[in-house]
């Protein structure tokens, strides 16, 4: 049913047209009066004030007191450029109406109305508001499926922001950009994190599996919908976990700032609560500043989270101290003893940074400890390509760190995790490349949409690169540059197929600095250009 709004400065004529036609059956009702243009104008701004859904049409006579219908629609296309007017004129108004049509009104209505003449015109206005509609609402599901990829893109960005070894500061930056995140390439952007898990209680489910990947499933989604609510809240995923859900929160600066985060949680361990009928734990790290403290802010915490009870915990301390001892350059020299498979090396690092001669407390033990583990995994999982068995020993040890009887102990588990990353390194590069090239292409696989060369990948796995150029074509079946322009191909084909983004946005997604130059790309790989790519699937479909 489309809003009629019926304006004449006669009440009489106002009645007459009411009464010309059956308006419900014609699909439109009169949902407002006005007696001159400006009482029509202030009944618009104050259902607009009051969020209130505006007439769909609006019929107007053009000869009213106060405000006459010329500047009443003057206004109306100033302010509601989207509302639709129809003229009622009688046959000395010509000069308004040629005013009228020089406003852009279309439809007009001669005085007396005749009923087959309104009917006419409503039935073309209400079908040419019934298409307005229908792309309104294919416009908005377009949206929603590009912003949901967009959303799932940012979500495998900031888990890798926080748990894999950079590609370089500058492309993390660049990536964060393309992904609407370009506040976190601000330096002094303040955030924190938050990690919450469901628990089920025992005897809930019985032995349904099936039962809790639907219970899992639903916390997700419930995350993210909490998160949608709430500005400047990303949330993301790490599917090794499925019960947990985690969370960057931007702070704006002042109070409101300093609250954003216990408040999300708040709600968010309410909703849980309320709708799934689970407890849960919830952790908040400290805030930190800037894009290259952002692990040190996860790793707060999951400190915070492996302290929880199924309240909300914050972390119990400052990491200022701390973000000094675990520095930018000791990470970069335990990263280069283990892969250069220096035990001695590392265990000698190690030491430095848990001094048993320092007198750090027990939260600056257990903070560090978790940074390491962290780089532990981000390296493990760089040239681990088979069993996640150890990513896991990894994983238990982050979630138990805390709850250690001594440090004696923690560090003697952190040592010999330590050396198991050092050996399964070891094991890659023993392995007569095969599994080095493995580690590679996958590193491709997880990384193609950054600026990749095979010069760059020598480096990070500390080969030769004309070693590397064989090693891959070797084991690939392709060069190192036709494997990344496959799977990039491959990957744009898929949103292709999505029917949803933007081929400017696609080019970026898959890595193409223009969508010209991965036109080109495509056309190359398919035989066919992107567009009509993506045409000839939705005819066919």
């Amino acid at each position: 049913m489309y809003r009629v709004m019926l304006m004449d400065d006669e009440a009489g004529v106002r009645r007459s047209i009411k009464a010309k036609i059956d308006w419900e059956a014609a699909g439109f009702e009169i949902a407002a009066e006005a007696s001159n243009g400006l009482e029509g104008l202030q009944l618009l701004q104050l259902l607009e004030s009051e969020s209130s859904p505006l007439p769909d049409l609006v019929v107007t006579d053009i000869r009213m007191p106060k405000m006459d219908g010329i500047e009443f629609i003057r206004e109306c296309k100033r302010l509601y450029p989207g509302l639709r007017l129809v003229v009622l004129s009688g046959y000395s108004d010509f000069e308004y109406m040629k005013a009228a049509i020089q406003l852009g009104v279309k439809d007009y209505l001669l005085k007396p109305v005749v009923r087959g003449e309104l009917l006419a015109l409503l039935g073309k206005l209400a079908e040419e508001l019934r298409q307005e509609r229908l792309r309104e609402s294919e416009s908005r599901a377009d949206e929603h499926r590009q912003s949901g990829q967009m959303k799932l893109l940012r979500e495998q960005f900031l888990l890798q922001l926080v748990k894999d070894d950079w590609y370089s500061f500058s492309a993390t930056r660049e990536r964060a950009r393309q992904l609407g995140l370009a506040i976190l390439e601000d330096e002094r952007l303040t955030a924190r994190f938050a990690a919450v898990e469901m628990r089920i209680p025992s005897g809930r489910l019985g032995d349904g599996e099936e039962r809790r990947d639907l219970l899992q499933l639903a916390f997700r989604l419930l995350c993210r919908e909490t998160a949608d609510r709430q500005e400047g809240v990303y949330p993301f995923y790490d599917a090794g976990h499925s019960s947990m859900m985690f969370f960057l929160i931007v702070l704006p600066e002042g109070p409101e700032g300093e609250q954003r985060g216990e408040r999300f949680v708040r709600e968010l361990k309410r909703n849980v609560e309320r709708y799934l009928r689970l407890e849960n734990v919830a952790g908040l790290g400290e805030p930190v500043q800037g894009l290259s403290r952002l692990k040190n802010g996860y790793a707060s915490c999951m400190l915070s989270w492996s302290r929880s009870t199924v309240r909300i915990s914050g972390a119990a301390g400052s990491i200022a101290e701390q973000e000094e001892a675990f520095s930018p350059e000791t990470e970069r020299r335990l990263i280069q003893a283990i892969e250069n498979l220096d035990s001695d090396g590392l265990r000698a690092q190690l030491g430095k940074l848990f001094s048993p001669d320092a007198d750090t407390s027990r939260f600056e033990f257990t903070f560090l400890a978790l940074r390491v583990l962290l780089l532990l995994s981000s390296v493990a999982k760089k040239f681990e390509t088979g069993d996640p068995a150890l990513q896991k020993l990894l994983w238990d040890c982050q979630t138990t760190i805390a709850s250690y009887p001594s440090r004696e102990e923690a560090m003697e588990r952190i040592v010999r995790l330590a050396d198991k990353v050092v050996q399964a390194v070891k094991r890659t590069r023993a392995s007569g490349g095969v599994q080095l090239a493995e580690a590679v292409k996958k590193y491709v696989d997880e990384n193609y949409s950054y600026e990749l060369t095979l010069s760059s990948m020598a480096a990070m796995f500390h080969l030769n690169e004309t070693y590397l150029s064989g090693l891959f074509k070797q084991i690939a079946g392709v060069t190192f540059s036709d494997y990344l322009t496959a799977t990039r191909m491959k990957r744009a084909e898929e949103l292709l197929r999505q029917g949803d983004l933007k081929l400017t946005d696609i080019a970026m997604l898959v890595g193409y600095s223009s969508s010209s130059y991965f036109s080109t790309a495509f056309k190359k790989h398919y035989g066919t250009s992107p567009k009509e790519y993506r045409d000839r699937l939705f005819s066919s479909g």
